[in-house]
């Protein structure tokens, strides 16, 4: 697959870029939210894959089967929300760690899975 060659260069680009010893932790934290955000990205294309192969089936599929993959779509979406939250999370925190090393006072972090 395509995106994950990319993930991979990315990867590498990211660890190639690490090896400075003047990048702080916040910018690793942030790189690694951005790496996560990336990955989420594959999940998304397969799952779309999975959506266009079940609905492009001959007929036959049941209205309970429909229902059983409708719900188990619902299930993965809500956990890449939840997931998407941390990145932002990790992306603030990130920016805390480097407004804190420079004396600021960053905004507290917010997220929309209320966890």
């Amino acid at each position: 697959m395509e995106h994950a060659k990319m993930l991979d260069q990315l990867q590498a680009a990211a660890s190639e870029a690490l090896d400075n010893r003047y990048v702080t932790l916040g910018e690793i934290t942030i790189v690694s939210a951005l790496l996560t955000e990336f990955a989420m990205t594959l999940l998304l294309f397969e799952e779309l894959d999975k959506f266009n192969n079940f609905n492009n089936q001959p007929e036959g599929t049941t209205a309970c089967e429909k229902i059983e993959f409708n719900q188990a779509l619902a299930d993965v979406l809500k956990e890449v929300c939840c997931i998407e939250d941390a990145v932002v999370k990790k992306i603030k925190a990130g920016i805390a760690i480097d407004a804190a090393e420079e004396g600021l006072t960053p905004d507290p972090p917010t997220g929309c899975c209320g966890k």
